[in-house]
């Protein structure tokens, strides 16, 4: 495995509402580890974007003793929340805790993001036929219930 482990993220938004608010899906992807998730979220897009980078990130740190000493290059089409982290300016109200959860998790690992164009991004598009290498390491995952799976 790379110095350097790619993730993808990604989030939109439907004329669905919920609950009086918009819903959309949020997800995020890791291709070199076969590794694709998706879930209904509601917010409008951008919220949407950010909630596929927090899961990203979520999950990073829920698996860092196996992703010690790997930096990540965090991708999407998102320029908007790209700009805002790479920036750090022009954070609306209510984008704010947002931002604020993606910087807190600055302090836990080693990110920085980049845009790709949308169909580059692998989270949205999906991954192509290649096999994933096989990690040599365990891997948890949770859910947005708060339940998680994989070795203890």
């Amino acid at each position: 495995m790379a110095d350097t482990v790619q993730g993808y993220f990604f989030g939109t938004s439907y004329n669905e509402h919920e609950n009086g608010r918009p819903a959309g899906l949020a997800g995020y992807a890791i291709p070199d580890l076969g590794i694709i998730f998706r879930s209904r979220h509601e917010g409008n897009i951008h919220e949407c974007q950010y909630t596929g980078l927090l899961e990203l990130l979520k999950f990073i740190d829920l698996n860092k003793k196996s992703f010690k000493g790997l930096e990540f290059e965090i991708l999407s089409d998102s320029a908007l929340v790209i700009y805002q982290i790479s920036h750090r300016r022009f954070i609306s109200r209510d984008l704010a805790p947002f931002y604020s959860a993606a910087v807190e998790y600055k302090k836990k690992i080693s990110y920085r993001v980049s845009w790709v164009p949308r169909e580059e991004n692998v989270a949205l598009i999906g991954m192509s036929g290649d096999p994933a290498i096989r990690p040599d390491f365990d891997i948890q995952f949770t859910f947005p219930s708060g339940d998680s799976i994989g070795p203890a």
